[in-house]
């Protein structure tokens, strides 16, 4: 349960950081560039739209720019459309008010350097919405066909979002999914308590992004079969799904994540498109992709001065933009009282915005026309929850929130206003709260103020009154503000109900996929132990009447060419027999005897074994890593005979066949298991290779090869065990097996 509570802070902690953004970062060239034709007289719409629509951060800037200012568009979401109806200076400030990514240092390429390359993810944004926009060409009505372009291009903005807030977290996910060859959705999920595809949507949401463009965001990492065909925009969702899978096979940028990609086909079959399109569909993209990835200078070298000269010069612009601004507004009065405040604050909130986020709004508004000195309020949580989150403006206009802790037994609502609406002592009504403060405020003069709606109060706001009275705004009837900020913490509640019960579902879509894939393996060894099965005992008893005539037949036959033959006929007859018994070893392997045993110990024992089953004095090996001495609890003739298939695989990689393999052992990131590697520097393997590689009876041998059943085996002994393996490999540069073993 604390382990759980914990997860929640963390995923509502990350949530509001990730929410305050008001834009992504984008690249120097393309701020540049774009200013460039902005500032020119006049302005080609057409490059601005060609420019803007290429990249995600600017996208989202003017979608969400567009939603601000209540641009209606006539058939779907279109950047050309919002660039013609927005006004020319609105668009120049936005693209300066969009941070620029720092991608050169002193003349050195940070970007580069990075574990995730921000120019990889600009690049795999902008291949998964070519092939969008190419496959809503095919399959989806024309209103739909920019929509799906726009969705492809912004699908991955809550990675860009976490690389963001986060940067040095988000680089030790991404390597722990690289190192795992895992999906980094699950190890978000893992850390966080939530994935970058539900940050996104809820930054999409924040942003009135479209909702199509919010859905695909949300929905592109689920199982596209299980998508309910009567789900609003799930068409969008699916080609979207197809155009990142598309992009990923290719190779066209980078975007984290290392799962086994989907079938092609088969997503490719629920969107109705054939493999004739498909390969033509590839082949358009990767012209698009380089004519608009050398348009936002993605393979130029360093614009990081052409930004700058491009920032003074629109600078200078605005300043007298602004100069005509404050001529214009000098007789401008600041709003008072409560319409005022109301007004301020219904401007500030939509029906995207948290209840913990309202809470903010109002501390700001209430401070502001107040006059209020130490301001805050907060969200009454949910009664399994120790604590609450205070949104707490300080006397200087700084806004914090905090994570305060209740006392057992306190609840988070002062009695008092259970029967009453009246103003109280914060000291009277909630003294756990003014102990843990940590700001500069007066004790006597703070007040407290329930936010009620109907019989129930859902919040409470905090403030300091500078005087001993109650001022006019906190007389003995709840003031409207507050009325008006409670039934919106209310809404706002009941909305995020809402949505965690479908992210909760889409989660249980999303891990469909994955137990429909081990039960159709579990029902494929299950098929294969009964034909195994079968097969010794219809096809043994028959074998060994053939291998025992042909060996009478040769005891008593003179001609050499007719016992030869004879003697082939009992070697085939050993094989079927030998293969009888692999498959069903494999197919019905003993249960594991598991017992604790060092790394080295394990080890030592297969390369010894492997030494003597290829026929080696001794191999080339070398063992290192802080995790030798480890203890592993497994069944050791297993993971022996696991380790053992696995080096006479790195050694039959050699042309020699004797090695050298390197083997790495260390804690897994969890310190709950021992991770292996086993390297060699062999032949390595293709994709369709290494796709394949532990399927029985695989090899990439030609005719007369061995029976492909080590690594199938391998693995299957392993995962018996507790354990597993995953393969990487290249042609020609060696193959690493990282073999993964539990704890005692």
């Amino acid at each position: 349960m604390p382990q759980l509570q914990n997860q929640q802070i963390v995923a509502r902690q990350v949530e509001r950081i990730v929410r305050q953004l008001t834009s992504l970062s984008t690249l120097p060239a393309v701020v540049a560039d774009l200013l460039s034709k902005i500032n020119e007289s006049p302005a080609d719409s057409d490059l601005l739209v060609e420019n803007i629509q290429a990249d995600p951060a600017l996208t989202a800037k003017v979608l969400m720019l567009a939603h601000q200012e209540g641009v209606q568009f006539t058939n779907g979401p279109a950047i050309a459309e919002a660039v013609a109806k927005l006004p020319l200076t609105l668009l120049r400030e936005a693209v300066i008010s969009v941070k620029v990514f720092q991608i050169h240092d002193t003349g050195d390429d940070v970007d580069a350097k990075r574990l995730l390359p921000r120019k990889q993810m600009a690049l795999h944004s902008l291949a998964t919405a070519c092939c969008a926009g190419q496959i809503a060409e095919c399959v989806l009505e024309p209103g739909q066909r920019q929509t799906a372009y726009l969705a492809g291009l912004l699908h991955d903005i809550g990675k860009c979002a976490l690389d963001e807030v986060m940067p040095k977290s988000f680089a030790k996910m991404v390597a722990q999914a690289r190192s795992s060859q895992s999906s980094l959705a699950a190890v978000e999920q893992q850390h966080l308590g939530l994935d970058h595809a539900v940050l996104g949507k809820r930054l999409a949401q924040k942003w009135g992004l479209p909702e199509a463009i919010t859905s695909a965001i949300w929905l592109h990492h689920c199982d596209a079969q299980t998508l309910s065909a009567n789900l609003p925009d799930v068409d969008i969702a699916r080609v979207v799904t197809l155009a990142n899978q598309m992009a990923h096979r290719a190779g066209l940028g980078q975007s984290g994540s290392c799962d086994p990609l989907d079938s092609i086909e088969e997503l490719a079959a629920l969107v109705s498109i054939n493999s004739d399109q498909l390969e033509e569909i590839s082949n358009h993209v990767t012209q698009m992709i380089q004519t608009r990835g050398n348009l936002l200078g993605l393979q130029a070298g360093d614009q990081t001065a052409g930004y700058y000269t491009m920032i003074h010069k629109t600078a200078a612009e605005l300043a007298q933009d602004n100069r005509k601004l404050t001529t214009a507004s000098r007789d401008y009065l600041a709003l008072s009282g409560q319409a005022e405040l109301i007004d301020d604050f219904l401007n500030q909130v939509d029906e995207n915005t948290s209840a913990l986020e309202i809470a903010e709004v109002l501390a700001r508004c209430w401070q502001k026309h107040c006059r209020s000195g130490l301001t805050g309020a907060y969200v009454v949580p949910d009664s399994t929850e120790p604590y609450v989150e205070l949104a707490v403006m300080d006397r200087r206009g700084r806004l914090n929130v905090r994570t305060l802790h209740m006392p057992d037994q306190v609840p988070p609502v002062p009695e008092a206003f259970r029967t009453q609406a009246s103003v109280l002592p914060a000291a009277d009504g909630a003294r756990w709260l003014t102990e843990q403060l940590e700001a500069d405020f007066n004790p006597r003069l703070l007040k407290m103020a329930p936010l009620r709606m109907g019989d129930e109060v859902v919040g409470v706001l905090v403030f300091e009154a500078f005087t001993e009275e109650k001022p006019d705004t906190a007389k003995s009837d709840m003031p409207l503000s507050c009325k008006v900020a409670a039934s919106a913490i209310a809404m706002a509640q009941a909305a995020g109900k809402h949505e965690r019960l479908a992210e909760r579902f889409v989660q249980v879509m999303s891990t469909l996929r994955q137990t429909r894939a081990e039960l159709a393996r579990q029902q494929t060894l299950a098929g294969l132990a009964e034909m195994a099965a079968g097969a010794a005992h219809e096809l043994n008893n028959p074998l060994s009447v053939i291998s025992g005539r042909a060996q009478l037949l040769a005891d008593s036959e003179s001609d050499e060419d007719k016992k030869q033959m004879l003697a082939q006929i009992q070697d085939r007859t050993g094989e079927i027999s030998q293969i009888i018994t692999d498959l069903l070893a494999f197919a019905r392997p003993t249960a594991p005897q598991k017992r604790s045993v060092s790394t080295e110990e394990l080890l030592a024992k297969a390369a010894e074994t492997t030494s003597r089953q290829c026929g080696l004095r001794s191999m080339e090996t070398e063992i290192a890593g802080d995790a030798r001495q480890a203890a592993v609890y497994v069944d050791v003739h297993q993971v022996t005979q696991s380790v053992s298939f696995i080096l006479a695989n790195a050694l039959q990689s050699y042309k020699g066949g004797s090695g050298p393999v390197w083997i790495d052992c260390a804690e897994s990131l969890d310190e709950h298991a021992v991770s292996v590697a086993i390297r060699d520097a062999g032949c390595g393997m293709d994709a369709e290779t290494l796709a394949n590689a532990c399927q029985p009876f695989f090899s990439s041998h030609p005719a007369g090869r061995k029976r492909g059943m080590g690594l199938a085996h391998a693995q299957r002994l392993l995962l018996l065990n507790g354990g597993d393996l995953k393969i990487t490999s290249e042609p020609d540069k060696g193959t690493t097996v990282t073999v993964t073993l539990p704890k005692v």
